[in-house]
């Protein structure tokens, strides 16, 4: 195990951790994954040939962090629509802290909550462990004066050049549909594959879901999260910084319902990955 700690041109700084046949890729910037790799078969899809890498633009690919919000802020109990896209915590500089004798990188930032929902602040302590399996433990914590509203996010991009036929168990039935104003549908046939594009929250996902692609199997185990997002935007898009979109986003979190955190209260979230190579 081992822990390489590198520049990116872009100014901030990239965290290599390896464990056996895993290479797992941090950034300081926005606090994401950038990669991970298993026994060289890629597991997080990396973008790097189209993602924009200037320390200013939010990273397409990898494993964004979404934070204080989800989306606009839209599934908030408040109606009201936020800007940036999915919270300014994706284009900060989070702090970092090298905990090398557990193979593992803890980041911290703070972010506003966003005009319309009170003048509080959201602290987000984050920790990546690399064994042999991924683990992500997350604490939100209400640091300001006034009770309100959160999002969490950890939008992973899953690998796979046939995102037509990765199916994933476990997301329910019961489902807002972004690509319809986020009306309520029922998917009575959720395990089956979905066709692009595709843009869901399911509502009663379970605390263990199951992702199956053609090259691995993904368990994803989740404590403390609340909906699961699943979003492909299709081979025809309009997204500049995309090229073949090889993956299926099977998002972990708080997204719907929010949690409400008086000051000086917590949440924490765990979300662990266990990848076998098929």
């Amino acid at each position: 195990m081992s822990v390489l700690v590198q520049p990116h041109v872009a100014g901030f700084l990239t965290y290599t951790l390896t464990s056996g046949q895993d290479v797992l890729v941090i950034s300081a910037f926005g606090g994401q994954i950038l990669s991970w790799t298993k026994q060289g078969v890629p597991i997080i899809f990396e973008n790097a040939s189209h993602a924009i890498v200037d320390g200013k633009t939010p990273y397409r690919g990898g494993a964004p962090v979404c934070f204080p919000y989800f989306g606009k802020g839209t599934l908030l109990p408040l109606g009201t629509t936020l800007n940036p896209q999915h919270g300014n915590a994706r284009t900060s500089i989070w702090d970092v802290r090298v905990m090398e004798s557990e193979n593992a990188i803890a980041l911290r930032t703070v972010q506003s909550s966003g005009e319309g929902y009170g003048p509080t602040s959201f602290e987000c302590e984050l920790v990546y462990r690399l064994s042999d399996k991924l683990e992500t433990e997350s604490t939100i914590r209400n640091v300001g004066q006034f009770s309100a509203p959160f999002q969490f996010a950890v939008h992973a991009y899953w690998a796979t050049t046939e995102p037509a036929q990765a199916v994933v168990s476990g997301l329910g039935h019961r489902y807002l549909d972004n690509l319809l104003g986020y009306t309520e549908y029922v998917d009575t046939q959720s395990s089956e594959p979905h066709v692009a594009p595709v843009d869901r929250v399911y509502c009663e996902a379970a605390d263990s879901l199951e992702l199956e692609t053609n090259n691995y199997k993904l368990q994803i185990s989740t404590q403390g999260c609340q909906g699961t997002v699943l979003w492909n935007p299709g081979a025809v898009h309009t997204l500049k910084d995309l090229g073949s979109p090889d993956f299926i986003c099977v998002e972990s979190g708080v997204v719907v319902p929010s949690v409400n955190l008086a000051p000086g209260s917590e949440h924490a979230v765990r979300i662990s990955y266990l990848a076998t190579i098929t």
